[in-house]
């Protein structure tokens, strides 16, 4: 989720009384939720509309939707400036876009710019792994501008807050260059955005220099947008510069070594065209409303009737739009949700319960009639979570939200455990069962685990709860193999057989694992595939 927030007053002065006032019903149309918050407001975005990332964007697109004041231009012109690149700063980060915007002195709104150019890093950028973002006053530095690369040792400047210092040392001792330089693939060399006279513009992906520092008085902006990932910078480049339209800036594309054909590409992504026909939108919304046209220019899509429906033209900041289906999402959301009449849907047939749940349902039954209360626990926890019980913890999160939550189980007893530290000034006993998916060795699985936690509690009592289970599911053959394991005091638990079949462990709980969860009293668990028992 993205959030953006601002005081109540300065809301007014960016909005105006009639589009703060317009911003609640806009959260119905679009999907947004707000908060209000003493004398703040807040909004928060699900992540499928960065275009609407700030407040002046927010504007823009009331004014369309309420007013008709329908976009019907692009924002790109071009500019005799150029960024251009050498082949070997290309090789690390192989993908470079700029422009300028003019207009007058940004003033307060340069923290914003700043703000949204960070927000762009988090998101797009994915903390700047896949893009980078340079602002420049341009009136400070002199073109043409050179991306290049150099040894971090040979280059000395001055950072836009102030530190002096080779490359090598920003890297070193630098804030921003302790946390971006893992981005580099070789710290002895690093990229640069060098100005005619050779003085350093940006050492992307890291830290700006001085020399091209922004102020409230800068009237025109230089942007450098280098990656590792076209369609990331792609996407920050029209983010931006849409953006900065916003706030009353003309905006002019530069030459960054792509060549004419890829700088066609370019322009040709503002207002790129999209087809669909009037059975793609009675398909998902049952009917086709009164005047499509009107509906989508509300919401920024150029549009006019084609052959066989309607050929709509999408504004570059629309990077969430990669088809048909999203266009007449927007067509749904323009018309309203609530003003779409319900119908009856047509079916091929009568659906039967799903056998497998089911038997899930059969267990869960069982397990509450001898009083044990069924719980759920996270599917996704942190590493170190999982390691204090000797997992591997399943599979890992590629660049996860928070490092909290970055593994997918692969047992259910260390999430059940948690819950018994969340609860244990609670009254004894505690007799608890989950049943949940886990990965293991990649595979998928359900498990069941069950846990009795008591001053007493020892193997006998949990064996007979698995033993009733059985019996009621199958009454196949069940036996216990002694089996040494960190996690059960030897001698008192081991692996559960069901039919010569493995299926789990049973046991009493290690003490040392008990007090590293805080906690005083016996545990006693089975954790079986139940998956697999049902199946057998």
């Amino acid at each position: 989720m993205v959030v953006i927030r601002e005081s109540e007053n300065e809301l007014l002065s960016i909005l105006g009384e009639t589009y703060k006032n317009k911003l609640f019903d806009y959260a119905n149309i679009i999907g947004y939720s707000i908060e209000e918050d003493g004398n703040e407001i807040r909004i928060e975005f699900n992540p499928d509309r960065p275009d609407l990332f700030s407040f002046f964007a927010l504007k823009e697109n009331m004014k369309i939707y309420y007013d008709n004041n329908f976009r019907i231009k692009g924002i790109l012109g071009q500019s005799d400036i150029k960024l251009i690149p050498d082949n070997n700063v290309l090789k690390v980060r192989p993908y470079v876009l700029a422009f300028v915007a003019s207009g007058g002195k940004i003033g307060k709104n340069v923290s914003h710019i700043i703000e949204y150019q960070e927000r762009l890093h988090e998101t797009i950028g994915k903390s700047r792994k896949k893009v980078a973002i340079g602002i420049h006053d341009l009136n400070k530095i002199k073109p043409n501008f050179k991306y290049t690369i150099i040894d971090s040792n040979k280059i000395k400047f001055t950072t836009y807050d102030g530190f002096t210092g080779t490359a090598d040392e920003i890297i070193k001792n630098h804030e921003k260059g302790t946390e971006f330089s893992g981005l580099l693939p070789d710290k002895s060399k690093v990229p640069l955005i060098l100005d005619s006279e050779n003085d350093v513009m940006s050492m992307p992906p890291i830290i700006n220099g001085i020399k091209s520092k922004i102020t409230e008085d800068t009237e025109r902006f230089f942007f450098d947008i280098t990656g590792t990932d076209y369609n990331a910078v792609r996407n920050a480049f029209f983010l931006l510069a849409y953006e900065m339209s916003y706030l009353g800036y003309r905006i002019y594309s530069c030459d960054s070594g792509m060549g004419t054909k890829k700088m066609q590409e370019l322009h040709n992504f503002d207002f790129r065209e999209i087809k669909i026909k009037s059975k793609d939108i009675k398909n998902v919304m049952g009917f086709i409303p009164e005047d499509p046209i009107i509906l989508l220019r509300k919401m920024g899509y150029r549009c006019e009737i084609s052959a066989d429906g309607y050929k709509i033209n999408v504004p570059g900041n629309r990077i969430d739009v990669m088809g048909p289906a999203d266009i007449v999402e927007d067509i749904a959301k323009s018309y309203g949700y609530d003003n779409i009449k319900e119908t009856k849907l047509k079916t091929c047939g009568i659906g039967n319960p799903y056998a497998e749940n089911e038997n899930l349902d059969l267990i869960r039954e069982i397990m509450t009639s001898i009083n044990y209360q069924e719980i759920k626990t996270f599917v996704i926890n942190s590493k170190s979570f999982y390691e204090s019980f000797g997992y591997h913890g399943g599979v890992y999160v590629q660049n996860p939200k928070s490092l909290d939550f970055s593994v997918v189980r692969d047992r259910l007893l260390p999430g059940m455990m948690d819950f018994l530290v969340i609860n244990k000034r609670r009254k004894l006993p505690f007799k608890i069962f989950e049943i949940g998916e886990v990965i293991d060795n990649i595979f998928q699985h359900t498990h069941l685990c069950t846990v009795y936690v008591n001053t007493t509690a020892s193997y006998s009592d949990i064996f007979q709860v698995i033993n009733y289970l059985n019996k009621r599911v199958n009454n196949y053959k069940l036996t216990v193999k002694q089996y040494s394991t960190g996690e059960i005091i030897p001698g008192r638990g081991g692996q559960v057989f069901i039919n010569n079949e493995y299926v789990g462990l049973i046991g009493e709980l290690n003490p040392d694992i008990i007090t590293r969860f805080g906690l005083s009293v016996p545990v006693s668990f089975f954790e079986i595939d139940i998956g697999k028992m049902l199946s057998l």
